[in-house]
């Protein structure tokens, strides 16, 4: 596939979607196998990729896909009925599409032409005479429906003209016109040539076809989708007043060229509509909207059509256009960098400001504040995506994976909508697919365990996702066996994870999972077993500044629970200076800050706590923790947090106040430092270290413990 990088980039984007299309497209068709639209939507991916393909010459690619949707045609026919065998096939001919246009791929053809064969075969194999094709008299039962149910959306009249290029799924087109309501058919034999030049798999002949339905514009293009890719059509409304008109010209098309102008109404008296033509389907007893004998001299008593106001009351209001724009992600994070550029130079001028009072200075430096926090908000909103767009391709990992290992599992997601930085989703997947095949491969049970312990035989995963304050909690949460910590001590303790006198909780008995080299599998498989995967896990959601958390209950069942922050790029902090050193706590921590006297924190060790409305919280002090000179002032400010539903407190000098931070990284050099997750530039110039409060709150945990 020779292509320029540009176009090359552009074909392979557009490709994806479609492939992550089919791909849901399949998984919710499977549930639902009598699903019409869903066997559409299927279709319309097929067909899409089918055309892209086409245009940048994949050849192997579009005869995979003809294939394809010639065995889905006769699923739309109801000659055939979605089951596991036609599932299989199509799974595996969509990832045979993803690793056909992969870059450097191997084209293996041997795999595509089985794959070919495995889909003509079921097409031999069509039970023709089971076909099922809708009554044409639809839309005159459904306007019979009882009252109190839902009206039926008004019946339109459609002009299809189609040219195929090949004869095959013609014949399932026009039976799928029909089945949306009354139809009509020409066909144009002008240009079939004559018995010695006849070419079986080709279709000369020209289609008219006036269906009217109630099913909408949409339904008559998801027909046409069988079209192959090179073949003409054309759809169009028409109004009621043009409909004398058009039925007649029906009647008498002209021969020759499918795209040739049709009459239009003139101003003189619409004549009657003529009887019914030859045609492939007959069209209904009765519609509402085709007109007879007697109905056509009505509607023109007062001589001629209505008025051009009235026609163009009667036409639909025009569609609005939905625009969009392809950015490049690179565009995009530099564009975040000069906005965090830009909040720092703003700082610096509102400080600036302050320290001039200058009334005019200072109305400009409130301006641009006001502009600059504007342009961050919509930039970070640029960022922002749906997690559902990373949590959609899970639902293939479990369908495969609990095949594979012979249990029934259903995936339940929710909150697909919740927005989070697209940095972070990017580099969530990895993490979430090591869980996603831990709770497949050690909590759910086989069907027939579950049954011996009372369950449904099929088990449920439930990953969703919620926003709480300035992070996303993401959930992983199954019904299966559940863990024992008993069991995860004992083997903890065997591997000389930890001692063998410890005092742990459950809590943290069940995080001992995360350390390297940890299992409980009996035996290494290809899912799981060598003790790597949760140690991927915590470091990859560490990186994120995320948090982990796991709860279960044995025998019922486990949770997971992921906290990340909305964006890696800009948070609200809260200025604090200790021994002359500033720093910044993310803001979405803070609970409060109170006063902290000299004699009432002038103690040690784990009666470091302080009294608030009744409630003992305990707190550090900056100083001891990061070995800072200087005596603390008289009066030292606690900035209570709240982590994890626990409250501690951190003990600085000062608390400055509240700004926008821009989050910069410490860099190869410096590295990791512990209780530390970043740098920011303040307005003066000067550098504030952004803590890590969940890490300093653990060591006042154990420092009270």
């Amino acid at each position: 596939m020779a292509l320029e990088n540009g176009m090359r980039d552009l074909f392979m984007e557009e490709v994806g979607e479609t492939l992550a299309e089919l791909d849901a497209g399949l998984l919710e068709l499977e549930k639902a196998p009598h699903d019409a639209e869903l066997v559409n939507r299927v279709f319309r991916a097929v067909h899409t990729l089918k055309g892209a393909c086409d245009m940048f010459g994949v050849d192997d690619a579009v005869a995979l896909a003809h294939a394809v949707e010639s065995v889905f045609d006769h699923v739309r026919g109801g000659w055939r009925d979605v089951d596991k065998t036609l599932m299989d096939l199509t799974f595996s001919a969509r990832d045979r599409f993803a690793a056909m246009l992969a870059e450097g791929a191997d084209p293996a053809a041997e795999k595509d032409e089985a794959l070919l064969q495995s889909f003509r075969d079921l097409v031999r194999t069509t039970n023709l005479a089971g076909v099922q094709t809708p009554a044409p008299a639809a839309t005159a039962q459904a306007a019979a429906a009882p009252a109190g149910e839902r009206a039926a959306p008004a019946p339109a009249t459609y002009r299809i003209r189609f040219a195929p290029r090949r004869a095959e799924g013609v014949l399932g087109i026009l039976d799928g016109l029909r089945g949306l309501g009354e139809c009509r058919v020409e066909a144009d034999l002008a240009e079939v040539p004559l018995l010695p030049d006849f070419d079986p798999d080709a279709c000369p002949a020209r289609f008219t076809v006036l269906v009217t339905t109630d099913k909408g514009e949409d339904a008559v293009r998801d027909v046409l989708l069988f079209l192959d890719s090179s073949a003409e059509a054309e759809v169009s409304a028409v109004e009621e007043w043009e409909l004398s008109d058009v039925w007649q010209a029906v009647a008498t098309p002209a021969a020759g060229d499918i795209s040739g102008d049709w009459p239009e109404a003139g101003p003189g008296p619409v004549p009657a509509a003529p009887a019914a033509p030859q045609a492939i389907s007959e069209p209904a007893a009765s519609s509402p909207a085709a007109p007879s004998p007697a109905s056509a001299p009505a509607a023109t008593e007062n001589g001629g059509p209505p008025p051009e106001t009235a026609r163009a009351a009667r036409k639909p209001p025009p569609k609005e256009a939905v625009h969009s724009l392809r950015v490049d992600a690179a565009k995009l994070d530099e564009l975040v960098n000069l906005v965090g550029e830009l909040v720092i130079a703003q700082a610096r001028l509102s400080q600036l400001a302050g320290d001039i009072r200058h009334a005019a200075l200072t109305g400009v430096a409130e301006e641009i504040e006001r502009l600059s926090n504007e342009l961050r908000d919509n930039t970070l909103g640029i960022r922002m995506l749906p997690i559902g767009t990373t949590f959609s391709r899970f639902r293939r990992l479990v369908r495969d994976l609990s095949s594979d290992m012979q249990k029934q599992i259903e995936l339940v997601t929710e909150g697909g909508e919740t927005e989070l930085d697209k940095t972070v989703i990017e580099q969530l997947g990895d993490p979430l697919v090591h869980l996603l095949r831990n709770s497949i491969d050690h909590g759910i049970e086989s069907p027939r365990e579950r049954m011996e312990r009372g369950k449904a035989p099929t088990g449920k995963i439930i990953l969703s996702a919620e926003h709480a304050g300035g992070e996303v909690l993401i959930h992983i949460t199954d019904d299966g066996r559940g863990m024992d910590p008993e069991k995860i001590r004992a083997k903890a303790v065997e591997k000389g994870l930890v001692p063998a006198d410890a005092r742990m909780t459950d809590s943290e008995i069940f995080n001992l999972i995360f350390l390297p080299g940890f299992s409980t599998a009996e035996k290494v498989t290809s899912v799981s077993g060598r003790g790597v995967g949760m140690d991927v896990v915590k470091r990859g959601i560490e990186s994120l500044r995320g948090k982990i958390d796991i709860q279960s209950d044995p025998g019922a069942g486990s949770r997971i629970i992921i906290k990340l922050p909305l964006t890696l790029a800009i948070i609200d902090g809260l200025q604090v200076t200790s021994g002359g050193e500033h720093y910044i706590i993310p803001l979405s921590l803070v609970e409060e800050c109170v006063e902290l006297s000299r004699q009432a924190g002038n103690v040690s060790g784990r009666n470091r706590t302080i009294h608030l409305r009744g409630e003992i919280v305990p707190y550090i002090r900056l100083r001891e923790v990061f070995g800072l000179a200087g005596e603390a002032p008289a009066i030292e400010q606690v900035v209570v947090t709240r982590h994890e539903g626990e409250r501690a407190g951190l003990a600085v000098d000062e608390v400055v106040g509240q700004q926008q931070t821009v989050i910069k990284s410490l860099g190869t050099y410096i590295g990791s430092v512990q209780g530390i997750s970043g740098a920011t530039i303040n307005g003066d110039g000067s550098m504030s270290l952004i803590l890590d409060v969940p890490t300093l709150v653990a060591s006042v945990k154990r420092q009270a413990a």
